[in-house]
């Protein structure tokens, strides 16, 4: 077993039929891969994928764990060593899997993330990611026609948690996607910065590519539901790994200059966020799984 594919599902059931038979159609062996899709309480849940998919695992969750949680559930059922996590809005290109798993071959590689496009067109949605001093992040390449102009292998920032592909040594080592990060937003961005920090190479591969349907379970990147998340997850992220130092000389000078720059309406959803996740930065548990959280997981059949 060479991988584990690991997919969170939350109220995006009509898309994850394009997602499993994506991966059913890969390049890749498919005895040398596993899937494991996780029911995260989901208004759409999967029960009537179970027969349709023999060869995925479903596992479902009494109770809705946020995007951290539901992989966390995954992974504790995960065989291989090279772990991808992929959206269930999302649609991958029939070499992408061999992609991921080739590029975490190098040991210098810790995490791998790929070209993601809007479907069905050539338009970029992330070429890796970056990070400003108010950890505001940043998709490279984000609305660009893509022609060419992010082909090449890059050492970035982070990558985007839709398609992310961490190795279990280095999960072992720094750390996999925190719970406190309920329900979600900026979990993967701490797992690429802990990883760098560790030694590791954080890599966008622009040969491995998906199709992804954006921010479908949140409602869309420009709605007040979008936002919170986004800020909260933002604010923890800077409680979390700012440093007194950084926040007084980095954070604030930076957090200034992008509140100028934003409407009043983002401005209250920044500062409600600013209390919100000092309140809950360093709890865990709204995404922690617990004992009895698994209704039912065709694996232990």
């Amino acid at each position: 077993m060479q991988a584990s594919v690991l997919i969170v599902e939350y109220s995006t059931r009509p898309y994850l039929v394009e997602c499993l038979d994506s991966l059913e159609r890969s390049e890749f062996p498919r005895d040398a891969f596993e899937i494991i899709v996780v029911d995260n309480a989901s208004s759409t849940p999967v029960d009537g994928l179970v027969d349709a998919y023999p060869r995925v695992r479903f596992v479902k969750s009494r109770r809705n764990l946020g995007f951290a949680g539901g992989n966390i559930l995954a992974l504790e059922r995960a065989r291989a060593d090279n772990i991808l996590l992929l959206n269930p809005d999302a649609r991958a290109a029939p070499d992408w899997l061999g992609e991921m798993v080739l590029s975490l071959k190098a040991r210098s590689v810790g995490v791998v993330g790929c070209k993601i496009l809007h479907p069905g067109t050539h338009v970029l949605q992330h070429a890796g990611g970056m990070l400003f001093p108010n950890a505001r992040s940043e998709h490279r390449g984000r609305g660009q026609d893509d022609v060419g102009q992010f082909d090449r292998e890059a050492d970035v920032e982070y990558v985007c948690g839709a398609a992310i592909g961490p190795r279990r040594d280095v999960i072992d080592t720094v750390g996999f996607l925190s719970a406190a990060y309920f329900p979600a937003y900026y979990e993967e961005t701490e797992l690429c910065v802990r990883a760098r920090q560790g030694g590791y190479r954080v890599l966008y591969n622009p040969r491995a590519v998906v199709e992804h349907h954006e921010s479908v379970a949140s409602g869309g990147a420009s709605t007040r539901k979008y936002l919170q998340r986004y800020h909260e997850g933002r604010m923890r992220f800077v409680y979390r790994n700012y440093s007194l130092r950084q926040i007084a000389f980095q954070f604030l000078p930076s957090e200034a200059a992008f509140l100028s720059a934003r409407d009043g309406r983002e401005r209250r959803v920044c500062a409600r966020a600013y209390l919100s996740a000092l309140m809950s930065s360093r709890d865990s548990s709204p995404g922690a799984p617990r004992a009895g959280d698994v209704i039912f997981d065709t694996g232990a059949r």
